[in-house]
């Protein structure tokens, strides 16, 4: 006899399918990569009270190459990317290092290079959303400023990207620490003052249906670090910032307008160029929201909107062949843009603003 507790309907069993796109074929070692390291340092929330701003959860090592990685080196000697000046001031000032990151019990190991001198103003550099977006994108922009005698450069693979670790433009599982991921970077240089940042978003048609279309996802170094204006404004007091077609559609504010408020108590500066385009139109919320504020003549932020028939960011030059440089089909090829004398000066006037 049947027992009355017991169903006679049979359960389905679960089935788990799995996607057969090559983007999905991750090795192990981009999927979870095990670091060991013995964390000593803890990153800071201001740099201008690093000593009483200690964050316990975000952990942080340096290691800096006796030289330059091998990636850096052949880039450097590209003879299609830069000029004899250029190569040989990059060959002599750039170093490559790796900075562990531990947030809480995550460890991230993020790939950089940079060029610091001592009392010189720091800009940080992040690349965008996509194949292809690496350290090495706004790697033109190096030279210009150390002319300037007054800016050092940090440039730096996001996790997910290039040789840093995480899985291949997976950014959902680093989204919640990309603020604490940046005050670490920064921290690890020991940095005394606030910093500079020049920064991009973005993504590809191929990719997005891999990830989501909520563009709150995207979050590329412009997003990230808007992200973590809201968290640790102090990092960027008195600064200008420079974003490339921010498309963010989670500000990282507890409610709307917490962000101005944030720019205008620590005289926070931003300027956006926007070139629109099928993946950047005028519609999306990052737009609408910037586009506002200019409307309402906010003075903490300029919007910029560029003709995409003769603006000169998106333009590169030739692909440049460099082992493991970035993820997906571009992993093996270094994408360097091709920035106009007019665009780098205008860069560096943004930077210059008092």
């Amino acid at each position: 006899m049947t027992s009355p507790l017991r169903s006679k309907t049979k359960k389905k069993k679960a089935i788990r399918r799995v996607s057969k796109s090559p983007q999905r074929r991750y090795s192990p070692e981009r999927v979870r990569t095990s670091i060991q390291v013995d964390f000593q340092e803890f990153a800071y929330s201001d740099p201008v009270d690093s000593s009483r701003s200690l964050l316990p959860n975000v952990l942080f090592e340096r290691h800096d190459q006796d030289t330059l990685s091998e990636q850096a080196t052949k880039l450097f000697n590209s003879t299609v990317v830069f000029d004899e000046t250029e190569r040989a001031w990059l060959l002599e000032n750039m170093c490559s290092t790796t900075i562990s990151i531990k947030v809480d019990h995550l460890v991230f190991s993020i790939n950089g290079n940079y060029a610091l001198k001592e009392n010189q103003q720091t800009v940080l550099f992040l690349h965008g959303f996509g194949a292809g977006r690496n350290w090495a994108n706004w790697l033109k922009l190096a030279y210009p400023l150390s002319q300037q005698g007054r800016y050092s450069t940090i440039f730096v693979d996001l996790p997910g990207f290039g040789q840093s670790s995480g899985r291949s433009l997976d950014q959902a599982s680093w989204k919640r620490y990309g603020p604490e991921i940046l005050v670490a970077i920064v921290s690890s240089f020991h940095l005394h003052h606030s910093i500079y940042v020049v920064a991009q978003c973005g993504k590809y048609k191929k990719i997005i249906f891999y990830i989501s279309s909520n563009c709150s996802l995207y979050t590329g170094g412009a997003a990230t670090t808007v992200r973590t204006i809201n968290r640790y404004p102090q990092w960027f007091r008195n600064r200008n910032l420079i974003f490339c077609n921010s498309v963010i559609g989670d500000f990282g504010e507890e409610k709307v307008g917490d962000f101005e408020i944030t720019l205008t108590r620590f005289n926070i500066y931003i300027v956006v160029f926007w070139t629109p385009d099928e993946d950047h139109t005028k519609y999306c919320v990052a737009y609408k929201r910037w586009n506002r504020l200019r409307a309402s003549s906010f003075r903490n932020l300029q919007l910029i909107d560029l003709d995409p028939k003769t603006q000169t960011k998106k333009l590169h030059y030739p692909l440049v062949s460099v082992a493991q440089m970035s993820r997906c089909p571009l992993k093996n090829k270094a994408l360097v843009y091709k920035l106009s004398d007019e665009y780098i000066q205008q860069i560096i006037d943004i930077l210059d603003r008092k």
